[in-house]
């Protein structure tokens, strides 16, 4: 799986100290999108599923897990792998941010489907500038967050009015 980064603690990308994963490669190219160096390939940074694994391991007291980039699910197997071993190892609090709406990502198909109903958050839509309302969950007022796992539910009720 490519990925440029993992860091901990991630406050702002979801509930409480967070580890953050962000993936490479990305096909929206949005205009000022955040991390626009993460939309090319970079096959010098592959890792795999069971060396991220490691590093999450490593991290005390993670609140949740939040996976972005680029966008996720370019690497639609490796993010199944990923989320799959992340809820073995007892993450429940699983937040993903796609470009994609979540139309375009059950379009996909059947691995797709796997990780929305493994995952407790997605964050779906193409970053629009212009509608940036700056709202710290998410980048502009188009994307939507969907609760997918009722047991997270109560812990973003409230997410659309985070400031």
């Amino acid at each position: 799986m490519q990925i440029d980064r993992i860091y901990y603690p991630v406050k702002t990308l979801g509930y409480g100290n967070r580890i953050g994963i962000w993936t490479i490669g990305c096909l929206h190219h949005c205009k000022n999108c955040s991390n626009p160096e993460l939309w090319e390939d970079n096959p010098d940074k592959e890792i795999s599923v069971d060396e991220i694994i490691k590093c999450v391991r490593n991290v005390q007291n993670a609140d949740g897990i939040t996976i972005t980039g680029g966008d996720p699910f370019l690497q639609l197997e490796e993010l199944d792998a990923l989320v799959s071993e992340l809820k073995k190892i007892g993450y429940e609090d699983i937040l993903v941010y796609s470009g994609y709406t979540i139309d375009e990502i059950q379009a996909m198909g059947s691995v797709a489907e796997h990780v929305l109903d493994s995952i407790a958050i997605l964050i779906d839509g193409r970053y629009v500038d212009e509608l940036n309302d700056d709202k710290s969950f998410r980048g502009s007022s188009n994307q939507k967050i969907h609760r997918l796992n009722k047991e997270m539910e109560s812990r973003y009720e409230n997410a659309e009015h985070w400031q």
